[in-house]
């Protein structure tokens, strides 16, 4: 068994006289997936990843899909207000250009240039899968010596897709921001490129990831860090528009948000650790589930021993990443820095002790499952008598993902159809369309009501959800609900 030993195709090399291709190699014929696979090998895989995103959640292209936020608040507030104020609008403290430049231009197609509402989400949904091969490109496009086998490529883009309970970042433009930090982290896993289209591309990434939210901003240290190691020029220029994004978003659009303002405790982030990063993805989601329910129910020593493996294991996998300074240790060091950051400051919960529960916030747990895939990738292809301590769990995470890859989570499998509320709302303007999962609606009305400042008492707020004191409201009205019912599943935002 080879586990990611490197395998070189001879017919990868593109042959010079060759038209342009924009999944040929932009660097070097080697190392990287364009040295081991064929340009017609690479597209068919680009290809094949597309299809398993779109098909994760088949049910959205039958019923056609609107994920939460998406209608009920970038949506609906692009139907109430003028296009720039739309798309320029921050959201729970922070501009998200992934998601209000295409539901703002959406809305304008719909009301003043014909296009039917009943093809919304599919537009929106082509818009996220699109949005969601971006990085998928990048491992098959760039230089790196971690990529420089044909099971390392297809591993790496197989925990891309597959890793499990993370549906809810999938064909929404929502969380474009999750794949776009997914290809910044990327870009600093890669070689810098030579030639200035491959520059300008990944240059143009590094810039917009920042403006779509802030998960791609936390990645700013480690670029700066690898330049400043590598003294690589390169590296340094690769942080220009990746700071200059991020500066904007952070002086003219980041700022406190009421749903954000708590901190959850070492213990509990790294308890998180142990069930959402090493349980979840090793050991299947109802194991998962069943630790963080005991967690949350007995904590005390339980909390403490799973606290106490999450430091154990990932302080292993760190020290052992440290040992060189490739793409292994930047990938670790990224989803590690990742995972901490949301775990502890990230995430909105109506209880800290909701941190461990891989219900809790799906999409928060996406980044750093991938990165830390891609890290023991990244380890495994440094060879040695270690490898197979870092090939098995890559391939325990690719068995894991894909026996769960049928049956994804319950409230994002299926929802309501669009063109029936469509159809009802027709009839009645005044209808609120319903959108996936319940019990949330989008007002695509024609009535524009004003928007309470984020002051007082949020929770008894009547503003309809565009606003974000209705927005605000809703969540804590809907978490109190879920409280008392006793029900799990519930998207935590």
């Amino acid at each position: 068994m080879t586990y990611f030993a490197p395998l070189r195709a001879e017919s990868g090399v593109p042959s010079a006289g060759l038209p342009v291709d924009p999944l040929t190699q932009w660097n070097d014929a080697a190392p990287g997936a364009a040295a081991v696979f064929t340009r017609s090998q690479r597209w068919l895989l680009l290809a094949a990843f597309a299809l398993l995103v779109a098909f994760r959640l088949p049910q959205a292209w039958v019923h056609g899909r609107f994920l939460d936020e998406e209608a009920t608040v970038f949506l609906a507030y692009a139907w109430h207000h003028s296009l720039v104020d739309s798309m320029l609008r921050p959201f729970a403290g922070y501009l998200n250009l992934g998601a209000t430049v295409p539901t703002a231009l959406l809305a304008m197609l719909i009301r003043h240039a014909g296009l039917p509402l009943e093809l919304a989400p599919y537009l929106t949904m082509t818009a996220a899968l699109l949005a969601q091969l971006v990085p998928a490109a990048l491992i098959l496009t760039g230089r790196a010596a971690w990529l420089d086998a044909r099971p390392a490529v297809v591993a790496a883009l197989g925990i891309a897709v597959l890793a499990p309970a993370t549906e809810e970042v999938f064909l929404n433009v929502l969380h474009i921001q999750f794949h776009l930090a997914l290809a910044c982290a990327a870009i600093l896993a890669l070689d810098v490129p030579r030639f200035r289209r491959a520059q300008i591309a990944y240059g143009t990434v590094l810039m917009l990831a920042p403006l779509c939210g802030p998960a791609a901003i936390m990645l700013v240290p480690l670029f700066a860090l690898r330049a400043a190691i590598d003294r690589d020029p390169g590296r340094w220029r690769q942080c220009v528009p990746f700071v200059f994004g991020a500066a904007i978003q952070l002086l003219l659009f980041y700022g406190a948000a009421p749903v954000r303002a708590q901190g959850v405790s070492p213990v509990l982030v790294a308890s998180a650790f142990t069930v959402r990063l090493i349980v979840l993805p090793l050991f299947n989601f109802g194991n998962a589930d069943t630790l963080a329910n005991a967690v949350e129910a007995q904590g005390g020593t339980l909390l403490w021993i799973t606290a106490a493996i999450g430091v154990a294991v990932f302080g292993l996998m760190l020290a052992a990443a440290a040992r060189v300074r490739d793409a292994g240790l930047w990938l670790a060091l990224a989803g590690l820095g990742v995972a901490a950051a949301t775990f502890g400051h990230g995430m909105v919960l109506p209880d800290p002790i909701r941190v461990t529960s891989p219900w809790a916030g799906e999409r928060y747990q996406y980044l750093p499952l991938v990165l830390i895939g891609w890290a023991l990738i990244a380890l495994a292809m440094r060879g040695g008598r270690t490898r197979l301590i870092f090939a098995a769990p890559c391939l325990l995470m690719l068995m894991a993902g894909a026996a769960r890859y049928p049956a994804p989570s319950p409230h994002l499998a299926s929802g309501p159809s669009w063109p029936t509320e469509v159809a009802a709302w027709r009839r009645d303007h005044r209808h609120p369309l319903a959108v996936w999962p319940k019990p949330w609606t989008a007002d695509l009305s024609g009535q524009t009501r004003p928007c309470s400042p984020l002051t007082g008492h949020l929770a008894r707020s009547t503003d309809p959800r565009y606003c974000e004191s209705g927005w605000v409201g809703s969540f804590f009205r809907n978490s109190e609900q879920v409280r008392k019912s006793g029900e799990g599943g519930e998207i935590l935002h």
